[in-house]
């Protein structure tokens, strides 16, 4: 809108001028003052307002042509819904575990048999096939390794701001670390484990029943 002002006052000022200087010519010519006072209004009017309007189209096409063209935005893929997955409860691990030695090695089996009524002999070949099968097991899902690399036996010193989850003093602990003393234990940390997936619904069994069908 201001550009359409800006040019109409110029072309009006660029025809008034125009025209004052052809009038003068033509007064000098003609000496007539009224007829061509009266025909100079009227052609200053005519072509201000032709002027007037082409300047009016031509600045519609350059703003038409400068604005910028908006194109439409891709339509965005439809964001699959989120799939929560089911979690486990804290202790569906410890199961697994225990279903693994069980199946492995009848673990379960022997810790709920009371072993009173069978002698030594009988005892010893029974925990032989459950170390072998709780072994098996242990070694395909679980990597050990001890937390003191040295031998049972060795002498040690414990600095002070040990950690005490990784390391238990027994016998006569008093005052402040360093402390001094022998490897009883080397004791053992988790390096790998390995557990099969577990479903939902079966993470309460240990062992499932087993029927014979005759």
């Amino acid at each position: 809108m201001e550009h359409q002002k800006a040019f109409a006052t110029q072309a009006l000022l660029i025809v008034l001028v125009g025209n004052a200087l052809l009038l003068a010519v033509a007064f000098f010519m003609a000496g007539n003052a009224a007829v061509l006072l009266g025909a100079g209004a009227a052609l200053t009017l005519g072509i201000w307002f032709g002027v007037r309007q082409a300047g009016t189209r031509a600045l519609e096409q350059t703003a038409t042509s400068a604005a910028p063209k908006v194109e439409p935005s891709p339509e965005r893929p439809a964001i699959p819904p989120r799939v929560e997955k089911p979690t486990q409860a804290p202790e569906a691990s410890a199961i697994q575990v225990l279903a693994i030695l069980q199946r492995k090695g009848r673990l379960i089996d022997f810790l709920q048999e009371n072993i009173q009524p069978f002698d030594d002999a009988q005892i010893g070949a029974a925990v032989r096939n459950v170390h072998e099968g709780c072994r098996e097991a242990l070694a395909e899902h679980v990597t050990l390794e001890p937390v003191m690399q040295e031998a049972e036996g060795s002498t040690v010193n414990i600095p002070a701001g040990f950690d005490a989850h990784t390391i238990r003093l027994t016998g006569n602990v008093a005052g402040d670390p360093p402390f001094k003393g022998e490897i009883r234990h080397r004791g053992w940390r988790v390096a790998r484990i390995d557990l099969p997936e577990l479903m939902q619904k079966q993470y309460r069994i240990v062992a499932a029943a087993e029927v014979e069908v005759k």
